[in-house]
């Protein structure tokens, strides 16, 4: 049998050949964006805005119906591509957004992902550690593209299952998780009711200033409810077979599976995001982990609450800086950096993070929105007056 060194090479060698540059069509959770969809997608987000999921609210609104939050296109097709290499674990750790057009309720879609260069990167273990990227393109019924993503995955030699098991069993792993005394939770409930969503107030260009200071959305204390809701917003296909067609599916596919050591049956690396044991033996990691891509669909909230229904998100890019396990809380803050007029459009850049529970930075990011100006805005207002 092939030692995992010279898995690994073969591995790279076979992708370079075979998968760079060509197009693929990735797996599909929602192919059409309906109401239902859409709902659920801000639930597992954990969104109340009434734009998603209000039709009488929304139809009063400058879109004249029912849009979905621009990270629904999560929900059409995960922003990440754990594909080919094996040996080498996937990593999340950042991602590009661009969007063109907003996502109208009933919209159908059609994905494809673009595999990019392999980098190799420096190891200090001296292990095989590459930059795995893609550039994903969602496109509408119309043949429009509304929006692209280029996804960056770190893939680093480690065989899975190697992490040892905590001694102490299920008390040890009880005893990792973050316990919030009243004290901490009321400042978390606080915060949350203190989160704006501008709404149908529009944010004009003119009225922003460098320095401008984002409300912060609060994510958390992260739970295994969080992640299910998450699962179910973006019909997550890596957790939705169940009994025979997941036994089939993984024994078919063991690259994305591992066996449960008190079952001895195989189960999809997935439950690495819910499940402590699966964690452990998957990560290394004492609890579950959140997903990269869900993390920088957070910032997406924390933008469009600030921009109002009249801005547009045109750009997120964000890089994950730290692990966020369950029992964290992160405070996803932001602050303007500045402002310009380009090409017609009014633009406002945002500079964005993410804080946990212990003033640690876990995400770093920039977001560009485009803004309504006064004096067209109004022109528009008086225009539709007189109509």
């Amino acid at each position: 049998m092939a030692d995992l060194k010279e898995i690994i090479e073969k591995g790279i060698e076979k992708y370079k050949r075979d998968r760079v540059g060509k197009i693929s069509n990735p797996p599909l959770g929602n192919e059409i964006a309906t109401k239902d969809a859409i709902r659920h997608f801000a639930n597992g987000l954990g969104d109340p805005n009434p734009l998603w999921r209000d039709e009488e609210y929304a139809k009063n609104s400058p879109h004249g119906g029912l849009i979905a939050p621009p990270f629904f296109l999560n929900a059409v097709s995960e922003s990440q591509a754990i594909t080919g290499l094996p040996g080498l674990i996937a990593t999340f750790v950042g991602s590009g957004w661009v969007w063109h057009r907003p996502i109208r309720v009933n919209d159908r879609f059609s994905v494809t992902n673009k595999l990019l260069e392999l980098k190799d990167l420096p190891d200090s273990n001296g292990r095989r550690r590459l930059m795995q990227s893609g550039l994903l393109n969602y496109s509408n019924q119309r043949g429009e593209l509304v929006g692209s993503c280029r996804w960056d995955m770190m893939r680093t030699e480690m065989k899975p299952g190697q992490a040892k098991r905590d001694s102490g069993g299920e008390e040890s792993v009880k005893n990792k998780y973050r316990h919030y005394s009243e004290e901490e939770l009321a400042e978390i409930y606080a915060a949350v009711e203190r989160e704006e969503i501008r709404g149908k107030s529009p944010r004009f260009f003119e009225d922003v200033n460098s320095g401008d200071e984002l409300i912060p959305v609060v994510k958390g204390p992260l739970s295994l409810s969080d992640m299910v809701a998450w699962a179910i917003g973006i019909s997550w296909h890596r957790i939705e077979l169940a009994h025979g067609m997941k036994l089939l599916h993984l024994r078919d596919n063991p690259g994305l599976s591992y066996i449960d050591p008190d079952l001895g049956s195989p189960e999809p690396i997935a439950n690495s995001h819910f499940w402590p044991q699966a964690a452990k033996i998957l990560m290394g990691s004492s609890l579950p982990l959140d997903l990269g891509f869900q993390r920088v669909s957070w910032l997406g909230h924390l933008v469009t609450n600030w921009m109002s229904d009249f801005g547009f998100l045109r750009k997120l890019e964000a890089r994950l800086k730290g692990l966020v396990q369950f029992g964290d809380t992160l405070w996803c803050a932001g602050k303007v950096a500045g402002k310009r007029k380009e090409e017609g459009k009014y633009l406002v850049d945002l500079e964005l993070w993410c804080r946990n529970q212990r003033d640690e930075i876990t995400t770093t990011g920039k977001a560009v929105v485009e803004l309504p100006a006064k004096t067209s805005f109004l022109n528009h207002t008086e225009e539709d007056n007189l109509r």
